[in-house]
């Protein structure tokens, strides 16, 4: 679409170098930006197999329920209130688990403009794995924060009102998310700093 659009057939010389993912395509064979890591990618494909797994049972679950909660509320007018609680919980799940998932893709929505300003490849690639190195250190002051506030609740013993389910469960999709995002941050810098390596490398 974006290709139609622009009326270009490639889009190379629109964007310049396509960033690294932090994990290989499938059936990609390993590359030097991957290579030797194939054990923890095997482990990883179902890890992201078991967070698309979740994600949607949870949405899927998570319709299921306004649906009843509007039959309930307004058919028979007797609302659990219950639901109120569950759907947030559930919300939040593909929330965090959807922001790591789009981690591992390497989706997040970004300007661009660096690539039509800076050609030299390893310049760019340079910039963008300081931006690696800044976002995983955001992620991981977040992760502080998530862990402390869970801690404290955990510790208080905390439940919801009306369910009285543990609020650390709320709390873990915090935990879990940032987590996996760290994981695949981490994931990120060692394929771009070995991208780096190979570009300012001695040439044949």
């Amino acid at each position: 679409m974006t290709k139609e659009l622009l009326h270009t057939d490639s889009l190379d010389d629109v964007v310049g170098a396509a960033p690294i993912r932090p994990v290989p395509e499938a059936g990609r064979l390993a590359s030097r930006v991957h290579g030797g890591l194939a054990p923890l990618f095997v482990a990883e494909r179902g890890l992201a197999w078991l967070m698309r797994a979740t994600m949607f049972a949870a949405m899927i679950a998570l319709g299921l329920l306004m649906a009843a909660q509007v039959f309930m509320r307004y058919v028979i007018s007797a609302p659990f209130l219950g639901i109120e609680e569950l759907a947030p919980l559930l919300a939040l799940w593909v929330y965090f688990l959807g922001m790591a998932y789009c981690s591992r893709e390497r989706d997040h929505i970004e300007g661009g403009m660096m690539t039509l300003v800076i050609q030299n490849p390893p310049t760019l690639l340079a910039i963008r794995l300081f931006g690696s190195i800044a976002a995983l250190g955001a992620v991981l002051i977040f992760l502080w924060f998530a862990w402390d506030f869970t801690a404290f609740n955990y510790g208080l013993g905390r439940k919801s009102t009306y369910m009285r389910l543990p609020k650390v469960i709320w709390d873990l999709s915090m935990i879990t998310g940032l987590t996996l995002m760290a994981f695949y941050g981490a994931l990120q810098i060692v394929a771009e700093t070995r991208a780096l390596i190979a570009l300012k490398g001695p040439r044949k």
